[in-house]
């Protein structure tokens, strides 16, 4: 296969570009991005090997056109036009400016569709730079470039998407919160934009085809906003509200640096114009869409600006728009009225699609800038299966992370926005570089020579322009970082200096595996067509791997039983029992069954070590007795625990995080249903991404909850013990005063205490996980649940030394109300951490869940797609995102959610005792089996009464047609397991989706895991 070599290639850029790493080998995650070549006679079509990895060619014109309106439309035109209007003094000379100033971005944006044909790379300013100057002096063209890639990456566009998603999160909270008084404080504005910078991070690096979409979604969103505001001032023209539009030029400036400066903030509300050229290589058919996309775009937003302006001035004065903070939020507060907290979100919107935009771009100059050899080599590397930067991206997004941290990052990007013109001015030089040394190219588009040097005059006065109207020693600071560039510069660029730890010991990336030679291709070999899903197990198939040890399984246990409850809802059980000391006793007590019923489970899952837990117990252990009754079973508890108990236990855990978590950050201002919801569920779109990704990452999250919690009991504890110590007994001293006579409110006590310990049964869930399961599994059990019981009587033991019965009865949350006492201004706190107990719960319960979802497809109760894992991080994916995940979500927005728990809950028992059953029976069917653990028979028919008992009391307590419907809706799936289960009908549609699913996610079947 010959190589195609550039004849204007320069010796020097040929030394920069050659990089050979030879004798090691490849990497098998990542492939190095091959800088496409150039030939005389077409510069736009490249010759690639078969094999190799390069960024696809996904956007067409309309993607073109969107991602300059994109970029370009952020918030600003809708709260800050006054700057232009501030510095022209009449409304006919700001619109002037505002249209002047678009023509001269299109002029600028010419340019570059010009220098773009000619070196047809992503990167734009640096490709240009270092090969457009580069033609005439090798080492400026290379210092140029390397300055511009240092100042690009690590300081403008990661700052750039941190303002953009601070303003998207201060906005969108200000619009769900409703109320300017008590707005979003400064803690939750910057955890929803580091939460948003995580998402486009996650969709850019999963698919350029999916950024792309969410580009176009936003800027189609941002248009109809503006179109909006454009028509309604129409209207409002056709009303004769045109009185401050009349006299346009009246006040006009007679200071020409007060024009020059309205240019100067014209300009840069059109910033963006040269994003398009970032993406070079994925644009198709470039020759045509590069100038194209310009030529549409770019008047397009003139005209919109222009209008939108013109709207404003239908409602406001020009005293009025001066003295505005946001001039769209005015605008609609006059003419939407009630509708304008509508356009708050609608304005967050649009920063939000700027920040995809820019990320977008951003991430393209990053890698062509480490083709370049001015980073480190793995940045110039693509995911070899989504064919997308994702070193670069997620570089970007973690810089802009940290600036969302920086108090003062808007004086930032003032300081260095003035150097962005600088390097555009270089650009346009570049430009006419190329006019003479690049004469033989083809251009599709010829920018004539005057142009390009007026647009580099402009350029000048722009770098100029803000350092005598406003000088300030930042400008100085910025400058002298920028060059401070210049020390890494020489080391490891002109000497080609190499860290070993950089070059020898990645784990993402083998750096000698990537080679970049004068023809500019890397060539790898890779398969990514996955099996078809198959019901056969081929001996390549994918198994969960056992990651889980002892201490996690400790964690799991520990994790899913203390959620929010014991800090909140300690009530129940005294309200029942009246007095301290049995209520201390039952809270024992029941701690004491729960073991026992978690001792039941870890024998039947020695016995049957599969995940999904009752799901596999009831189909293989009652089913070892009659065979039919085992299977409805087990698919009625799927049925239910799948599409119902489980997702729906999930949201509201979610939404006790997001409301408690919302009112330690917020201190005084209560948080709107809206935000509660809004924040639940982002939080169950965190964890589907963090489960989704690695079971290694969410056990170490579950660890760090489990701490946390534990940690937070602790406190309790200590203070607790501290005020015993001081003598604070009073109300542990005749702790049985008042005891109930009524066995049924003993009863009751032991309903709600058993309760409070839901989740002993989680570990059973994931028994294929667990390293050595024979020994961990009880071990787990008889470690975690025990500590459990301890901390939750001596932590009981804490709140009394604070509140007597009647001030913990009540109470609202019992914590709250002791933290109050206890801990006096640190109690702030004390909800945050009550928060993340319960979202350590939500995460553990999702974990359990998605391997329940799985076992049953690999049984056959859902479709065969819930059956796989991800091939690559052999999680079950499709359990985790498709099923729980997404019904979690949906969940989480009626309103009476909690009504739904209460009448399926009763349901959960009937399982368990089910499963007691299945115990029982393995014990006769199964003798031969070694067990770890034999539970004796009669402690195991004494678990199935207490189910039996647990069934019944809540319906004999609060009897209510809830119960009967909610038996009802788990009986009708019947309904469906007649022909899909019994029969194993399989819709077309159902296969198709399965099959589509299985490529686009990279899915195989998961085999059974049992040692």
């Amino acid at each position: 296969m010959g190589k195609v070599v550039s004849p204007n290639l320069s010796k020097v850029e040929s030394d920069s570009i050659s990089r050979h790493r030879r004798g090691q080998s490849p990497t098998t995650d990542h492939r190095h991005k091959s800088i496409s070549s150039i030939t005389p006679s077409d510069p736009l079509t490249v010759t690639l090997p078969a094999d190799e990895f390069t960024l696809q060619r996904h956007l067409g014109l309309p993607s073109g056109v969107c991602l300059i309106i994109g970029v370009i439309i952020g918030a600003g035109i809708f709260i800050s036009p006054k700057q232009v209007l501030a510095n022209t003094g009449s409304v006919g000379l700001c619109l002037t400016v505002w249209a002047v100033s678009g023509v001269i971005a299109l002029l600028g944006a010419l340019c570059y569709a010009d220098i773009g044909t000619v070196i047809p790379r992503n990167g734009a300013e640096v490709a240009y730079l270092k090969e457009g100057i580069g033609s005439v002096h090798p080492l400026a063209g290379d210092i140029s470039a390397y300055l511009y890639n240092w100042a690009n990456t690590f300081i403008l566009k990661p700052a750039s998407v941190s303002i953009l998603t601070i303003t998207f999160a201060e906005y969108f909270l200000l619009g769900i919160m409703g109320s300017k008084a008590c707005g979003p404080p400064k803690e939750l504005i910057i955890i929803t934009a580091i939460f948003i910078i995580l998402i486009l991070v996650n969709i850019n690096s999963l698919s350029v085809s999916a950024a792309n979409r969410l580009n176009i979604i936003f800027v189609v969103c941002k248009v109809l906003t503006v179109m909006t505001v454009i028509i309604v001032g129409f209207i409002r023209l056709g009303q004769g509200k045109t009185e401050h539009l009349e006299n346009a030029f009246e006040g006009t400036t007679t200071k020409l640096s007060g024009i020059a400066l309205a240019f100067y903030n014209g300009l840069f509300a059109y910033d963006g114009w040269n994003s398009l050229n970032s993406v070079t290589e994925e644009l198709k058919n470039p020759k045509r869409n590069l100038w194209l996309s310009i030529v549409l775009a770019l008047p397009t937003l003139t005209i919109l600006y222009v209008f939108t302006n013109i709207s404003y001035f239908t409602v406001l004065s020009k005293h009025e728009l001066l003295v505005s903070d946001a001039v769209a939020l005015s605008w609609g507060d006059v003419v939407l009225k009630s509708g304008a907290r509508a356009l708050v979100i609608l304005i967050s919107i649009s920063a939000l699609g700027s920040a995809n935009g820019t990320l977008f771009a951003a991430s393209r100059n990053c890698m062509v800038g480490a083709q370049y050899g001015y980073l480190p080599e793995v940045f110039a590397c693509i995911q070899s299966k989504r064919l997308t930067p994702l070193p670069s991206i997620a570089l970007q997004g973690f810089i802009a992370i940290i600036f969302c941290f920086v108090y003062d990052i808007e004086a930032l990007i003032d300081f260095f926005s003035f150097a962005a013109w600088i390097f555009y001015g270089l650009t346009f030089f570049a430009t006419l570089c190329c006019k003479s040394t690049k004469k033989n190219v083809e251009r599709v588009l010829s920018a004539p020579v005057p142009l390009i040097v007026f647009m580099i005059i402009v350029s000048i006065y722009l770098v100029i322009a803000p350092v005598i109207a406003d000088p300030q020693y930042g400008y100085l600071y910025a400058a002298a970082l920028i060059l401070s560039g210049l020390i890494f510069y020489y080391p490891f660029v002109y000497l080609k200096m190499d860290f070993k730890i950089i070059t020898s010991n990645d784990s993402v990336h083998r750096h000698g595996q990537s080679v970049i030679i004068e023809n500019r291709r890397a060539s790898t070999k890779f398969n990514n067509q996955p099996e078809l899903l198959t019901a056969e197990s081929p001996k390549d198939e994918v198994v969960l791997k056992r990651r889980l040890g002892l201490f996690s399984g400790v964690c799991i246990v520990i994790g899913t039983i203390i959620g929010s409850g014991i800090f909140i809802s300690p009530k129940s059980i005294l309200e029942e029992t009246k007095s301290v000391g049995l209520c201390l006793i039952i809270w024992t007590i029941c701690g004491l069954i729960s073991i026992l019923g978690a001792l039941c489970y870890a024998e039947i899952g020695a016995v049957i070590p599969r995940n999904g837990a009752e799901v596999a117990y009831l189909k293989e252990g009652i089913g070892s007795v009659h065979e039919r009754t085992g299977d409805i079973l087990a698919y009625l508890f799927i049925w239910t625990s799948t599409l119902i108990t489980i997702p729906s236990t999930i949201a509201v855990i979610s939404l006790t995080f997001s409301r408690y978590f919302l009112s330690g950050v917020m201190g005084d201002c209560e948080p709107s249903k809206e935000l509660v919801t809004l924040f639940a569920i982002f939080t169950i779109l965190m964890l589907i991404n963090i489960n989704a990704i690695s079971v290694s990452a969410a056990n170490r999250l579950n660890i760090i909850f489990v701490i946390c919690k534990v940690l937070t009991i602790m406190t309790v504890i200590i203070v607790g013990l501290v005020r015993i110590g001081q003598g604070h007994t009073l109300n542990l001293k005749h702790s049985f005063d008042g005891t109930t006579t009524k066995p049924f409110g003993v009863a009751l006590a032991f309903y709600k205490g058993l309760f409070a310990y839901g989740g002993w049964n989680n570990l059973n869930s994931v028994t294929e996980e667990l390293k050595n399961p024979k020994r961990n599994l009880w071990l787990s059990v008889v470690l975690g649940l025990p500590s459990v019981i301890v901390l939750y009587v001596l932590t009981n033991i804490s709140y009394f030394t604070v509140m007597n019965k009647v001030e913990l009865l009540s109470s609202d949350a019992v914590a709250v109300t002791w933290a109050q006492v206890a801990l006096g201004p640190v109690v702030r706190a004390l909800p945050i951490l009550i928060s993340i107990s319960a979202l350590g719960s939500a995460s553990a319960i999702l974990f359990g869940g998605a391997r329940c979802c799985m076992v049953g497809a690999q049984y056959g109760y859902l479709p065969e797609l819930f059956a796989c894992v991800q091939s690559q991080r052999l999680t079950p994916l499709p359990g985790v995102v498709l099923l729980v995940g997404f019904l979690a979500i949906a969940y989480s927005i009626p309103s009476d959610l909690y009504a739904l728990i209460d009448f399926f809950s009763f349901s959960v028992w009937i399982f368990y005792g089910l499963t007691f059953v299945a115990t029982l029976c393995c014990k006769f069917t199964k003798k031969d089996v070694q067990r770890m653990i034999n539970v004796p028979i009669p402690l195991v028919i004494v678990i199935i009464l207490i189910s039996i008992y647990l069934i019944i009391v809540p319906v004999i307590s609060y009897p209510s047609v809830g119960f009967l419907i909610a038996a009802l809706v788990i009986l009708f799936g019947l309904v469906f397991y007649y022909p899909f289960v019994y029969r194993k009908i399989e819709l077309q549609l159902m296969k198709k989706t399965s099959s589509s699913c299985q490529v686009f996610f990279k899915l195989q079947r998961g085999q059974i895991n049992i040692e």
